[in-house]
This record gives structure tokens, C-alpha cells and sequence, in this order.
């Protein structure tokens, strides 16, 4: 049956790119995130009400997260930078109640502020509100880091005026490509979508936090039982190598999912969409079906971007 999707498709620049007044989601968006709306609306028309959880194996600054939160589904996420698994696990789990605790500790101004408020935490609320609440401590150093200081009345505005219920589901610190961040997740059998956004170039920006918030990250991840066998980055291998690693793990772990993989050219102007199908369809021989690719609009100087969308059974 041919798709169409007339509504939700990125066509336009507004539709592409994160919105700076969604609230919740504007404490942190990454130069490559998605639109949480666009992000909802494509879901809705793919996988519909049969959804029961959102993935995303490189879930960093959590567009997924935020995106599952509002449509009410368990989020489960993978990254391998601490400071952006923090972010997503606080902006899928963070709610007013968390935004009040830190409100009666001193405000936080960059990375070294952070130290006595993290100490503090744990004589304010019990181990799963320190959790929550130091994820979103360090959402706000990374603010403040970049001067661009968000406040604890900002972050409880946003959870008071959007009350979107906090997400179900974990989020963790590991390498999307090898099996113990996916131990760690477990995610559903079935009924999933792993919609994600691999790095699209060598030269996309990297977060680049100060060292000693990522280390703090750290200690927060570990705190929280959320560090599941991070390593260092793995070697460049190119988006294709490294998008079906992902999937080899996926599969491992689910039964059935609808993948939407978004992709825009390389550095170089390489288009990898057929051989993300390829190589999928020879790594998982049988389970992949309905393969297609959507092409959007272009909004980078690298080419269009597409997405990749095919049924894991």
C-alpha cells in the first residue's frame, strides 16, 4: 500500500527544526535534534495507536524522549555521552516535584555550583527524586555553561504549565552498538518504534561540555544505576556500519518494531540510505520487511533529508 504522509513530513524548515518555545524540551536542544512535534505527527501516521513505546538508541538531547512523553509512552533510550543521557532522562522523567527540590538548594551558575548542589540532593528527597533531580541539575549547568543560564523558576514553569506526565521506561549510558546498554534498557517484545537520528558526518558538532561536568554526569549516571558499560566513543565506521550495529542489537532484543532512521548525506555528499537497507537486510536475513525510503526536505548544506522506515519482525 503506498504511504503517504502529507501532514507529518519534514518538507519545511519550521517542521525540521526543534521549536526554542516547546517547553520542556528548549532546556537543551543538539544542533542535529528533531521537531517534537514532527517527531509525534510521523510516529502517529507510521505505527498509529498500535505504539506502545518509543526507542531511541542514540537519544541525545532527547527529541525522542520529550516526543514519547507527550504522546503518554514509555521512553527508553541509549547515549553514549553522559551529559546528554542526562538530559534525556531528565526530560523524560523531571516534573514539578524535582523542579521544587532544587528550587530549595542554591542556584546553579556553572559547572562548579553544580558540586554542593548534588551533595545536598540526597537529604531533600528520597533515591528516585535525587535521580531525576540531578539529571536535571545538570541540564541546568550545561545551560550554564554556554551563558546561557536557565533558571529554577524556568524548569518549573515549563513542568507546571505542561504537566505532560513523566515517561515510564529508562534511559542509559552505553554504546548503542554492543549488548550490554540493551541488557541493560529492556526494552518490549513487540509493539515498539525505534525511531532514532545516528550522527550524520564526522564533521556534525560534538557537545564538547566542560570536563568537569561530564565527570559529575558521570557520578550522576553511576548514582543512578544508569551507567551500563560505557566505553569511549567507538571509531568512526560510517553511518551504515554503525546504524546496522545497532540494529544487530535491536533485534537481538525485540521481537517486532516499526524502525524510522533518519539520515541526511555525509560530510562528502555519500547518500547511505540503500546501504543502510542492504546491509540490515543481510545482517538480519528474514526480519526485515516493508523497507522504504521517504525523502523530506534539505536543511543542510549536506543534501535532503530522509527517512529510513521498515518493519523488524
Amino acid at each position: 500500500m503506498p504511504l503517504s504522509l502529507p501532514r507529518s513530513l519534514p518538507l519545511d524548515a519550521e517542521r525540521y527544526h526543534p521549536d526554542p518555545r516547546e517547553p520542556v524540551d528548549r532546556w537543551f536542544q543538539t544542533a542535529s535534534a528533531s521537531n517534537v512535534r514532527t517527531t509525534m505527527a510521523v510516529v502517529a501516521d507510521l505505527v498509529g495507536p498500535s505504539c506502545r513505546a518509543v526507542v531511541d538508541p542514540f537519544a541525545g538531547g532527547g527529541s525522542s524522549a520529550m516526543a514519547a512523553r507527550l504522546m503518554d509512552l514509555p521512553f527508553f533510550g541509549i547515549e553514549i555521552d553522559p551529559v546528554l543521557a542526562c538530559v534525556s532522562l531528565a526530560k523524560s522523567r523531571a516534573t514539578v516535584r524535582h523542579a521544587r527540590i532544587l528550587r530549595r538548594l542554591p542556584p546553579i551558575r556553572d559547572p562548579e555550583s553544580l558540586l554542593p548542589v548534588l551533595a545536598m540532593l540526597p537529604a531533600y528527597a528520597s533515591a528516585d527524586e535525587v535521580a531525576v533531580a540531578s539529571c536535571l541539575a545538570v541540564v541546568l549547568a550545561l545551560r550554564a555553561s554556554r551563558g546561557t543560564p536557565l533558571g529554577y523558576e524556568d524548569v518549573t514553569g515549563d513542568l507546571a504549565r505542561l504537566r505532560p506526565p513523566a515517561a515510564t521506561g529508562r534511559v542509559v549510558c552505553a554504546d548503542a552498538t554492543a549488548p550490554v546498554g540493551w541488557r541493560g534498557l529492556a526494552v518490549p517484545k513487540a509493539g515498539i518504534v525505534l525511531y532514532t537520528s545516528p550522527q550524520f558526518g564526522r564533521r556534525s558538532p560534538l557537545l564538547g561540555a566542560p570536563p568537569r561536568l561530564t565527570a559529575s554526569a558521570r557520578d550522576v549516571l553511576a548514582a543512578a544505576e544508569a551507567d551500563q558499560g560505557r566505553k569511549a566513543a567507538p571509531k568512526d565506521s560510517g553511518f551504515a556500519a554503525t546504524t546496522v550495529a545497532m540494529l544487530r542489537q535491536a533485534a537481538a532484543m525485540t521481537r517486532r518494531a516499526t524502525v524510522i532512521i533518519e539520515h541526511e548525506p555525509d560530510d562528502d555528499g555519500h547518500d547511505a540510505t540503500r546501504e543502510v537497507l542492504e546491509q540490515a537486510a543481510a545482517a538480519l536475513p528474514g526480519r526485515v520487511h516493508d523497507a522504504r525510503v521517504i525523502v523530506c526536505g534539505q536543511f543542510t548544506w549536506r543534501g535532503p533529508l530522509s527517512l529510513i522506515v521498515f518493519e523488524l519482525r
